[in-house]
C-alpha cells in the first residue's frame, strides 16, 4: 500500500507540474495579448468592464496587467518547485532514505517556496480586495481569505516538520559521536 501511494503522489505531481508549466505558457500569452491588445480603444473598454477598473490611465492599466501577471507567473513557478521537491523527497522515500541531509535541504526549500506560493496569495487577494467591484462580480471573497488561511496553516505545520527534521538529525548525529 506505502509504495502505491508514493507512486500516485509521484504521478500526482509529474501532471501538477505540466499543468504549471501550461498555465505559465498560457499567461505569458495572456498578458502579450492584454498588452498588445491595449491599442484597440474598445478592447481597453472591454479590459477595464471585465476587471471593475474605470477611472485608471492607459499606464495604470499596463501596469496592473504586467504586474497580475507577473504575480502569476511567480505563483506558478512557486508550485511547480513545490511538486518537485514534494517528488524528490517522495522519490528518496522509495529508496527508503529518510533522516540524510539531502531530505532536509529538500525540506528547506519546499518550505521557501511554500512561503513564495503564500506570499503571492496574500498579494493576489490585497490586489482584488482593493477594487471592490472586482470582488462584488466574482464569487471569491470567501475562498480567497479561507484559502489564505490554509496557505499561512501549511506553512506553519511544515515549519514544524522542517525543524523536528532538522533537530532530529542534530540529535541523530551526537548520539553517533558518543557511540
Amino acid at each position: 500500500m506505502k509504495k502505491f501511494i508514493l507512486n500516485l503522489l509521484t504521478i500526482l505531481t509529474w501532471i501538477y507540474q505540466v499543468i504549471c508549466v501550461l498555465g505559465v505558457i498560457f499567461g505569458i500569452g495572456t498578458v502579450g495579448v492584454g498588452l498588445f491588445g491595449l491599442s484597440n480603444a474598445d478592447f481597453r473598454d472591454g479590459f477595464r468592464v471585465g476587471l471593475g477598473v474605470h477611472n485608471i490611465s492607459d499606464v495604470q492599466l499596463i501596469w496592473l496587467i504586467v504586474g497580475l501577471g507577473m504575480l502569476f507567473m511567480v505563483m506558478a513557478i512557486a508550485e511547480f518547485l513545490i511538486c518537485r521537491y514534494a517528488r524528490l523527497i517522495v522519490k528518496n522515500i522509495k529508496q527508503e532514505i529518510y533522516f540524510a541531509a539531502k531530505n532536509l535541504q529538500l525540506l528547506k526549500k519546499l518550505l521557501i517556496s511554500v512561503a513564495c506560493y503564500t506570499v503571492g496569495s496574500i498579494i493576489d487577494y490585497v490586489i482584488i480586495a482593493c477594487n471592490h467591484e472586482l470582488v462584488n462580480a466574482q464569487t471569491q471573497n470567501y475562498v480567497y481569505p479561507n484559502g489564505i488561511t490554509n496557505g499561512l496553516l501549511f506553512l506553519a505545520v511544515l515549519y514544524v516538520v522542517y525543524l523536528v527534521f532538522k533537530y532530529g538529525m542534530k540529535v541523530q548525529k551526537d548520539s553517533d559521536s558518543i557511540i
